[in-house]
């Protein structure tokens, strides 16, 4: 601190009976005798107005004389309990400058010996100290209402830096969570203050106007609402309007059983500025229940008037030993709220000398009966914020711990540890400690699978080192196991009241212990929790319990969620070497590769490959590979595109490998449908109007659009809620997982046909590719056909058109498709056999799995009806396509009357059917056999 020029006074007088001249000296201490006065006349009013004309002088002198027990008066009357927490409510305010170094007044009082070790902490913590603090500074400025007007509102300087500072609030936010939720979540009640007077003022005003006194005593306590405040001027008013030396409150706390009586504030000496705050809960006097003349009053609701107080053996004469007092007289009377319930005691103690008397009398007791009306009112105000400020920091706690617990799921060792670490600052405890269940345990065999501590230095907040040990090792307690076994085994809420200690080894003791099971979304016991020794050396409480209970709530939640986390990536594990082998064992081997490439087959033309009535079965399944090689030969599409004939093979080995031994959707209707689409491309002029990529993903398309087929339809999956329906949904379930089992298979290693081409063409022909085989789906031909038709019918089409051309392929591959129905009678009757039988496996399992009635067309029973529906099926969905086809080009004719001669025989059995009597003889005779 700057040095400040001395100065002297002698006897404070009037400006009037002071030269200009004498000020001066007295303001430098010249060398000159100052000026006496006549102090015989002059009252405090008239100091106190001489003090408030020269502020400078009166600064100085408090800068020269003031000591820490006079700051600290300073403070309680305007709010603060102590200038220990003055300093911590500044380092949270976004004012102060943060130091490494002591101020003055930290490193002269006693209040902050805090030892070098701690201050060395401190320091080395200052970043993480900065960023923690972060968010409430940047709150103050989002949340103020008004700034100080130091200027005028319209000057640049002042919107210059209103920009700056609005430009500095949300550009330098956090992007972190926790410092937006600090944010959102703090508190924007504050406490209202209002400046007591002095102790003197106070009694003179007394002595000047008592009403009035009255009166600014209940106002200056109805606006505080903090009860170690509130307390301090509840003592002073009552010791200065009952005219004693000093007073005391006590409050009641704690609950029925338990109850106490507790003084926030013990003033020793009212007037001589030397009392003790109370900064926290060890600071507080606290008295057992029923014990003394307070506890007599708190329990009966008498009033107490002694003028010989020590003689009464209620009263206790320790603390005036301690401080060398002697309390002669005392007045004690109940504090009570608006319901007649006792909420304290206050006590007044020494009458002053009145009158030659020094007793409290009955106007006394009447005045002061009438000013605790007014305490009790605002004792329970005060009482009511600080319940309400605690429940509030409990909800904020608890959300803390929401964020904590489920912004962290990936690791259960990184939850645990943030469950102990916020329980320890929830609750205050030196220990905690979570024990998980071992799976399968249940009744009495209690087995935990991993069990977690972590002890902290009540000394150093939150430094802490997790100790994770198996449930066999020695380092957790054999009580605190007994103890977890049996909240486990009861589901009991545990809480060790008992104060005698508990001895678990290594020097430690058991105090206090709350434990509570730890329970998942089902209210399964999945583990349990542990809070061991409260700081302040007392024992578990109600609240503690109930802040426990919310606590162990989420924390079964993030546990279980953690858990499920850690099945599930388990699970993806395992989903992923399933793949492999998977696809290690549906990928060709490279014994299969050379057979097949060793062997030679004729061409396209001689295996009628370009023929619209090729027989389906002429060809073995190693053949049917070697005539799809030649296909994309003779399209050209190898040397387009410069597939390697290698990769196709091996490509092509796979994809046949890939599909089920099942009657009909199997590798043989897939080569089936690529031959069709072959032959069209060969006889119905079509190459002139797709591009080769389109013919080459249409192509790969027939070939792949009832990969893994199970023998059930679309309608199937959705009725049993099968896994694929679970993935793919209700629309085109089945062609999705076509297309994505294609998509694996190119996907492996030697098997990407598409390898070569550039970037875009890949793109695209995957397009083409998925488009495809979604096509062959029939609620996509019912949606996309009269589209079709009118633009055929109109002649409205252009193929140099996207849109037409979709359409025109989709058209295509259900025309493929369903060419089965276009080729000859012999081949025709042989596919309708295999279909038929595998629509009736799969109606078997509707009536024996989902037990519903299938459709006719499914039913075993009403194969009788067959021909008819086949007749039915060619009408509305195969002739109206073919026949369209046939009005873009004349060589889809050849599909029409193959389409037509078919439904002729089945119109023909059909007729056979109807005409015999009572269905006594069966149609599917050797003759008519489908």
């Amino acid at each position: 601190m700057t040095s400040m020029p001395s100065w002297r006074l002698e006897v404070t007088c009037d400006d009037d009976q002071m030269s200009s001249e004498d000020q001066i000296a007295v303001l430098c201490d010249e060398k000159r005798p100052a000026p006496r006065c006549n102090v015989s006349n002059l009252s405090f009013t008239e100091v106190e107005e001489w003090l408030d004309r020269h502020h400078e002088i009166a600064a100085d002198y408090f800068l020269q004389k003031v000591d820490i027990t006079f700051i600290n008066r300073w403070l309680m009357t305007h709010g603060f309990l102590s200038i220990r927490e003055y300093i911590s409510s500044r380092r949270n305010s976004d004012t102060l400058v943060i130091s490494d170094e002591q101020s003055p007044v930290e490193k002269t009082s006693g209040y902050f010996s805090d030892g070098p070790e701690l201050m060395t902490s401190r320091r080395s913590k200052s970043k993480k100290f900065l960023r923690q603090n972060f968010a409430r500074s940047k709150k103050k400025n989002v949340f103020r209402n008004s700034e100080p007007i130091s200027q005028s509102a319209d000057s640049p300087t002042h919107a210059r830096r209103n920009s700056l500072r609005d430009f500095r609030r949300f550009l330098s936010l956090p992007s972190r969570s926790i410092h937006i939720l600090n944010l959102l979540i703090e508190s924007k009640v504050r406490i209202p203050r209002l400046p007591s007077k002095g102790v003197e003022s106070k009694r003179e005003l007394r002595f000047l106007n008592e009403r009035q006194f009255f009166l600014e005593s209940v106002q200056e306590i109805a606006h505080d609402l903090d009860v170690k405040s509130l307390t301090q001027k509840i003592i002073t008013n009552l010791a200065v309007l009952l005219d004693s030396d000093c007073a005391s409150l006590y409050v009641i706390e704690g609950p029925k059983n338990r109850k106490m009586l507790v003084s926030k504030v013990f003033d020793v000496h009212c007037g001589t500025g030397i009392f003790l705050p109370g900064s926290g809960k060890d600071d507080e006097i606290k008295v057992p229940w029923g014990t003394g003349i307070i506890g007599h009053v708190a329990n009966t609701g008498e009033t107490v008037n002694l003028t010989n107080t020590n003689e009464d053996p209620r009263y206790n004469d320790e603390v005036d030993k301690i401080r060398g007092y002697t309390t002669d007289t005392l007045l004690c009377m109940p504090i009570r709220n608006a319901d007649d319930e006792i909420i304290g005691v206050a006590q007044a103690l020494n009458k002053n000398l009145q009158n030659g008397e020094q007793q409290f009398t009955e106007e006394d007791e009447k005045l002061a009966k009438a000013y605790l009306e007014f305490c009790g009112i605002a004792l329970t105000n005060a009482r009511l914020f600080e319940l309400s400020q605690k429940e509030y920091e409990r909800n904020r706690s608890l959300l803390e711990v929401v964020h904590d617990l489920f912004e962290e799921q990936t690791s259960p060792e990184k939850v645990i540890l943030k469950i102990m670490q916020r329980a320890q600052r929830l609750v205050k405890c030196e220990r905690a400690a979570v024990l998980l269940l071992h799976e399968g345990a249940d009744g009495e065999d209690v087995k935990f699978s991993r069990t977690f501590e972590l002890s902290s230095s009540p000394f150093i907040p939150f430094s802490s080192e997790m100790s994770s040990v198996s449930s066999t090792k020695p380092e957790i307690s054999s009580a605190l196991l007994r103890f977890a076994k049996r909240v486990a085994a009861t589901g009991e809420v545990l809480n060790l009241t008992d104060p005698r200690k508990i001895p678990e080894g290594s020097g430690r003791h058991i105090r206090s212990l709350l434990c509570m099971p730890i329970r998942d979304r089902d209210y399964r016991i999945i583990g349990v929790a542990t809070i061991i020794n409260r700081t302040d050396g007392l024992v578990f409480d109600e609240n503690d319990e109930q802040l426990f209970k919310a606590f162990t709530l989420f924390c079964g939640l993030g546990i279980n969620n953690t858990l499920m986390y850690s099945e599930l990536e388990k699970a993806m594990a395992r989903q992923k070497v399933a793949i492999e082998v998977i696809s290690y064992h549906a990928t060709a081997s490279p014994k299969d590769m050379k057979k097949l490439l060793s062997r030679h087959l004729s061409e396209a033309k001689v295996l009628q490959l370009t023929s619209l009535k090729f027989d389906d079965f002429s060809l073995t399944s190693d053949e049917m590979i070697i005539a799809s090689i030649q296909m994309f030969r003779d399209l050209g599409l190898l040397s387009r595109f410069k597939i390697d004939e290698t990769v196709l093979c091996l490509f092509l080995a796979t994809v046949r490998k890939n599909y089920r031994n099942i009657s009909y959707h199997n590798w043989r209707h897939a080569f089936s449908v690529a031959q069709v689409m072959f032959a069209i491309l060969m006889n119905c002029g079509l190459k002139s109007i797709l591009a080769d990529l389109e013919i080459l993903g249409m192509m790969v398309g027939c070939l792949c659009h009832d990969l893994d087929h199970r023998g059930t339809n679309n309608a199937f999956q959705q009725k049993s809620g099968s896994a694929l329906a679970l993935l793919y949904g209700n629309k085109a379930t089945m062609e999705q997982h076509h297309f994505n089992h294609a998509v694996m298979i190119l996907s492996s290693e030697g098997h990407n046909i598409f390898a070569t081409l550039i970037p875009d063409e890949y793109s695209r022909v995957m397009n083409i590719l998925k488009n495809s085989i979604l096509a062959t789906d029939l609620s996509t031909y019912f949606q996309l056909r009269s589209r079709f038709f009118t633009l055929v019918d109109n002649v409205e089409y252009r193929w140099e058109e996207e849109e037409h051309r979709e359409v025109l392929k989709s058209m295509l591959m259900t025309a493929c498709d369903l060419g089965a129905c276009t080729k000859p009678w012999p081949i025709q009757q042989k596919v309708a056999k295999l279909v038929t039988d595998e629509f009736f496996d799969q109606g078997d399992k509707e009536k024996l799995q989902l037990k519903i009635q299938p459709q006719a067309l499914m039913d075993r029973e009403k194969k009788h009806e067959l021909p008819q529906m086949q007749v039915t099926w060619i009408d509305t969905i195969c002739l109206p396509l073919y026949k369209a086809l046939s009005k873009v080009n004349a060589g889809f004719v050849e599909m029409v009357e193959g389409a037509v001669d078919n439904r002729d025989k089945w119109k023909s059995l059909a007729s056979q059917r109807t005409s015999l009597t009572n269905g006594n003889t069966n149609i599917y005779n050797k003759d008519t056999a489908v």
